[in-house]
């Protein structure tokens, strides 16, 4: 039969949207779980023949082999379309009765549930697209946190390098201020000028009044 100037198949009928404003399609009979319909059709175009006025509801991506898109069936244009303009994707995934399915390069509509007379057929995405969509979704949670992991463990070297760089010249000792590192050398490394130096460079004959001093001496 012709409603609205459409050929819509004697199994469906048009009336207003539930769940949204216009025309919906509504089952005239008992539909069963996995009944097909379609190819969807609109008028092709290429992703870059969109912009941001354009109504992305009526489009559907139809994909090649390796999942690039080939091209876009638009179906905002009455002219260019069927009855399969007036399925409305559904609020929630617990309110679709449909899923769209790509076949070649046409586009059906699969009845994911029985669905009753007079029911407003709406469209959303299959169990296993959610499925792949929320793990690519975990992917990407999981790449931001090892991300923020690394950026963090080297944030915290950073702070080590900057908290510890006043090191002692006469042992291996390092310190986060000038103050405390003359603190260290006063109460380590000084020696009273009258205390005889106890440690001799057996090279130069140099003493020094800490053995670390003297291995440092041998050093340079």
């Amino acid at each position: 039969m012709t409603m609205l100037g459409m050929y819509v198949p004697d199994r469906f009928s048009l009336k207003s949207s539930k769940v949204q404003d216009g025309i919906g399609l509504y089952t005239a009979r008992r539909v069963k779980k996995g009944e097909k319909f379609g190819p969807f059709a609109g008028e092709k175009k290429l992703p870059s023949e969109l912009d941001e006025s354009s109504d992305t509801r009526l489009m559907w991506e139809v994909r090649g082999s390796k999942g690039d898109v080939l091209y876009i069936l638009d179906a905002s244009n009455p002219r260019h379309a069927n009855w399969l303009r007036f399925v409305h994707q559904a609020p929630s995934q617990d309110q679709k009765n449909l899923a769209a399915i790509q076949d070649g390069e046409n586009i059906f509509y699969l009845a994911v549930d029985d669905i009753e007379t007079d029911t407003e057929l709406l469209i959303g995405y299959l169990d296993s697209d959610m499925e792949e969509e929320e793990e690519e979704e975990e992917e990407d949670v999981k790449d931001e946190d090892e991300n923020s992991k690394e950026a963090k463990h080297l944030v915290e070297m950073e702070l080590v390098i900057k908290k510890e760089d006043h090191p002692c010249l006469l042992c291996e000792s390092s310190f986060p201020s000038e103050e405390i590192l003359a603190a260290h050398l006063q109460s380590l490394h000084q020696r009273p000028s009258t205390e005889e130096k106890e440690f001799k460079c057996r090279n130069c004959g140099k003493k020094f009044p800490v053995k670390q001093a003297l291995q440092r001496q041998w050093v340079y």
